[in-house]
Order: structure tokens, then sequence, then C-alpha cells
């Protein structure tokens, strides 16, 4: 007998994300691949699932599963940032569920001892993708679901590309939006470089921007060569809550860089709170804030230090003053790991697994100099944890970011997304797609509906439903579910 219920779809108000109806936690394997007395723990693995557009076809059928592959943080922040998902359902009858990824948020194997090193064994990609098709297999196997659509972006959205590959009885459709999948599988060398990118957002938001932050980050080298006679005026200048000492200047610029390329990562055209508090279109905002200090002070080290204040601060601007050991983490990710736990929970899946090692020249970016690879992060990650990365990790376990002989899954990337020059850019064939947003940040697609959407993510949207529905279409002609066996 199967544990389901059928319930009359409510359709909900386009671009909002509902409160989810259940949550609940899933007795989950630590780990999937040993034998023996490990073999038989099991942690809490947090689920967010929403049925109010679940229902059954006039057949008896049920609609599909609609799972999200969960990232590096908590669930909240994925489940209330994907409307997309829910605006699309309806047209479905999906079943949504979100599963966190293990490690982040509360789903903590060994609770707040889960970031003890010895403790981070458990913590990889492939475990996490393990853990998701346990608990996709749950739900075919009690709902009598048969069909699945899995969605993810940036990791998630490598996840759920990678779900497609090792569990294709499992997951039927793939959306991975803004998924670096080439660049991690060190496959493909980017015509463009992440910084780079960064750096011509920036220009495209008003052409002197570029050209202000390299005068303040020059400034601001020349002013910490003088020596402590200048720490004063460090301080001031970025409004910092305790006085500048000499070793937190890298700090302070990794502080800096951060900021600017965390506004191009989510600039989005409507005012967010994914990343942060900041208003539509953060990089033109940072932008004017440039322009305007210039005008002003004519200083540029005052200038960055306001505009790197629009990300720490947000737009309501409640921060008298700057912690930016608080406020940045410096980690094995050059682009940063965040704050909290989640923090070390992927500054270890960078010193194991991912290699995120992109140098800034302030030749073709607006950064300082900064020299990032293999040898400094392998340092980094030994004496911190006391293991090297993998260099052809990824290549090995997920076929190199070769997709030819892949099916039914849509690449999406933002042209404005710093990421997207290491993505899927380019179809593999009739059905592995690549999907580009001239004017899309990181997966802006998966973002809820709003008014002030670009013509060019609405058309994106369009086409991933399109496919979605052709692949499920031609998936439901070939299934031959049995329901008294399990689907592994």
């Amino acid at each position: 007998m199967f544990l389901f219920l059928c319930l009359v779809g409510v359709s909900g108000v386009l671009g909002t994300v509902p409160e989810p109806t259940r949550t609940w936690q899933f007795d989950q394997l630590l780990d999937h691949f040993t034998y023996g007395e490990i073999s038989a723990l099991t942690f809490s693995q947090r689920i967010f699932e929403y049925n109010k557009l679940w229902n059954c076809s006039a057949d008896g059928s049920v609609g599909p599963l609609f799972v999200y592959t969960g990232n590096e943080g908590p669930l909240e922040s994925f489940y209330y940032n994907t409307g997309f998902m829910f605006d699309i359902a309806p047209q479905f009858n999906a079943l949504i569920v979100f599963i966190e990824h293990r490690y982040y948020g509360q789903s903590l194997p060994f609770g707040e001892d889960s970031f003890e090193p010895q403790n981070l064994r458990f913590l990889s990609s492939i475990q996490a993708t393990s853990d998701f098709a346990q608990v996709i297999n749950y739900y075919k196997t009690h709902y009598n679901i048969t069909q699945v659509v899995s969605f993810g972006g940036s990791y998630g959205g490598m996840l759920t590309a990678w779900m497609r590959l090792r569990y294709p009885q499992l997951v039927d459709v793939a959306l991975a939006a803004s998924a670096p999948l080439p660049m991690m599988a060190k496959t493909a060398k980017p015509k463009q470089k992440f910084f780079q990118i960064v750096t011509t957002d920036f220009g495209m938001a008003n052409e002197k921007c570029p050209t202000i932050v390299r005068d303040g980050f020059t400034k601001l080298y020349s002013m910490y060569s003088k020596g402590s006679s200048a720490y004063a005026d460090i301080t001031s200048s970025f409004k910092l809550c305790s006085s500048f000492k000499k070793n937190q200047f890298d700090h302070l610029i990794g502080w800096v860089r951060n900021a600017m390329l965390m506004m191009a990562m989510v600039d989005y055209p409507y005012p967010a709170e994914f990343f942060g508090n900041l208003p539509g279109w953060p990089v033109e905002a940072a932008c004017n804030i440039l322009i305007d200090e210039m005008k002003m002070t004519n200083d540029p080290v005052k200038a960055i230090a306001a505009a790197a204040g629009l990300f720490y601060n947000g737009t309501d601007g409640q921060k008298k003053c700057f912690d930016i050991y608080d406020e940045f983490i410096e980690c094995a990710d050059i682009t940063g790991c965040g704050t909290g736990p989640a923090a070390i929970a992927w500054d270890w899946q960078c010193c194991t697994e991912f290699q995120l090692a992109y140098p800034s020249n302030n030749v073709t970016d607006m950064f300082p100099p900064f020299e990032w690879n293999q040898d400094i992060v392998s340092k980094y990650c030994m004496k911190k944890y006391g293991v090297s990365p993998d260099p052809i990790r990824a290549s090995r376990e997920y076929w190199s970011a070769d997709f030819k002989a892949a099916s039914n899954i849509i690449f999406s990337n933002g042209l404005l997304d710093p990421w997207h020059a290491g993505g899927v850019l380019d179809d593999v064939n009739e059905s592995v797609k690549s999907i580009l947003i001239k004017d899309g940040a990181h997966h802006l697609d998966l973002r809820g509906h709003n008014k002030k959407d670009p013509e060019s993510v609405i058309e994106a949207r369009k086409k991933e439903v399109q496919l979605i529905k052709q692949w499920l279409q031609k998936s439901s002609r070939e299934i031959s579910f049995n329901v008294d066996s399990p689907v592994f």
C-alpha cells in the first residue's frame, strides 16, 4: 500500500514562494560506500516539501516530483530563492521537494562536532548525490511517482547534472543553472577569467568604474607601504570597528574583492536578499557609489571602501562600522566560503575535491595581482585539515564534463555571472542543451517571476519549460514501472 495522497492543485501567486507544507527529517545513511559497523550509522537530513500543487490526473496517475539538490548552505536560502519551481509546478501538477546537503544547515551528521577534522571525512559530493538518490527513491516508491525533474543552481546545479549522470533511472530531466562543470573538471580553459568578467560587469555599468577600483587598490597599497603612520587613515576610510593592524592587510584586500565579485554574481534587476540586503542591479548601485564618492572626496580608497560597504551593510545601512573578519572568511575558495559553519564545510570540500584557484592580475581585471595556485591551496589545506586537493577527482568521478553520451540535461548560464565562462555554453547533443541569458546573473532563471525580469530570462524560462515537457513526454512513453519493486 502506497503512503501517498493526491491533492487538488492550488495555483499560487506567480513569483511568490509559499511556506513548506511539510518539514521532516529523512533517516539518511552516514556512509553509502562502507560495509560493517559504519554502514549502519545514520543522521537526520532535513527535507522541505510543498504538496499543494500536486494532484492526480484523470487516469489515476500522479504528477512528477520536482526536487532541488541542496547547496553549500542552509536549506531556507535556496527554498525561498528558487521561485521558478513553484511558478511552473501547476503546469505539471508537481510535488516539490528540497533536500538539504549533508553538513549544511541543520543536516549535521555529528551535531556540533560535525566540523571536527576527523568527522569531515563523510562530506563529499559523492556522498551528497547518494543522499539525494535515497530520498528520491523513497518518494518514488512510497508516493507512486514515476517521473522526476531535478533542479539546482551553482554547486547545486553541478549536483543536479551529476544526479542525471549517476542515476538516470531516478532522474528523468535535470536543469543545472550556473553550473561551472567544465571549469571544475579542468576540461575547459575559459575565454574570460572569473575576475575579468567581474571587471567587465562594472565597466558595463560605467566605463569609469574599473579605473576607480584599480586606482583605489593602488593607493591602498601605497598607504600600507608607509607603515603605521597610515593605519589610522585606513581604519577611518574603511570605517573599521577596530584599529587596522599590519597583519590585516591581505584580509582587507580580500574583503573588498569579495564584495565586488559577490555583487557581480547576484546582479539581479530587483532588490534581493540572497547574499545580503542588496538593491536592484547592485553592480550599477556600487558603481554609482564609486563615482559619487570620487566627486565628494577625490579619494579612490574611500570610494572602494564605500562601494564594498554596500554589500556588507546593505541598503538599510544599519552598521556603524565593519568587522572584516566577521564579514569575510579566507579559505581555499578565492571567491569566498561564506560565513558561519557552512564556511568550514565548503572550505573542506574545496580542500578535497573542488579546484577553485583563479588568480587576478590587474591587467585583464581591476584587482591587485594575486597568485592562487594548486601548490598554495595544497599547503593551506594540509596545514588546516591535513589533506590535499585531488586535482582530477571531479574529472574521474563525473565523466570529465564530457556529456556527449548524456541526455535530458539543460545547462543555463547568465552572461553577467562571473561563473558562466566555466559552464557548458554550447549544445552538446539533441538532449543536452545550453541556454544563455544575456542579462542574467547567477542562476537568475531559477528565481521566481518578477515584473522587472529582463526579456532574456523570460525567454530562457519558456525554453526550459518547453524542454522539460518534451523530455517528460518522451520519458513517459518509455517508462515500465513495477510497483512491487524498488526503483533501485
